[in-house]
């Protein structure tokens, strides 16, 4: 038998809607962040103050299916990011760039177009104000590395991170940097 077409709402995601979606998201950003192939030891306080953040600084989108919170998109201009390798990338126009900073798809719905629709939907709407958009994501994660280069997005740098792997374990996480122009030259401000 065929499986159904996973129908997805995607609504807009800002500091003032933030406050009545926040524990939803949080339990999100905790599953796909804390459990997986790409786990990682996140405490909840942490969690928060770090999505509180990026919500006093940004935007995104977040996606429903059949009522439930599948993925969320949070991004923000890239000069906001301390962690961009500047000197190492002049060919990005950091001023007019956004930066990606979350893509968290919950586990139960993977693979099955949540963030292709989340990026659809953004990308439409920063092409607006933004000549390019900027995405980081650990080079062991593959599914994203494909998704991201099927979107269009190249490499233009590394960084290596120390994170956790557990309360007393770390280890590091190397990150790679990657761009899309979602704005022709001839139309950059």
């Amino acid at each position: 038998m065929k499986e159904e077409a996973l129908q997805i709402r995607v609504f807009g995601l800002d500091l003032f809607n933030y406050p009545k979606f926040r524990e939803k998201i949080l339990g999100l950003y905790l599953n796909a962040f804390t459990t997986g192939g790409q786990a990682q030891y996140i405490p909840r306080e942490s969690a928060e103050s770090t999505l509180d953040e990026m919500l006093r600084n940004g935007w995104g989108n977040m996606a429903f299916a059949g009522g439930r919170l599948a993925g969320v998109l949070i991004a923000f201009p890239l000069s906001f990011d301390r962690e961009f390798p500047r000197d190492k990338c002049p060919q990005v126009p950091v001023e007019t760039s956004v930066y990606i900073a979350e893509v968290m798809t919950h586990s139960d719905f993977r693979g099955k177009g949540v963030a292709s629709e989340l990026f659809d939907s953004f990308l439409q709407q920063a092409k607006d104000n933004y000549s390019d958009v900027v995405i980081r994501v650990w080079d062991e994660n593959k599914p994203a590395l494909l998704l991201y280069e099927k979107l269009g997005f190249q490499p233009v740098a590394t960084i290596v991170q120390t994170k956790n792997r557990s309360q007393n374990e770390k280890f590091e996480m190397r990150k790679i940097y990657m761009m899309k122009e979602i704005r022709s030259q001839k139309l950059r401000i």
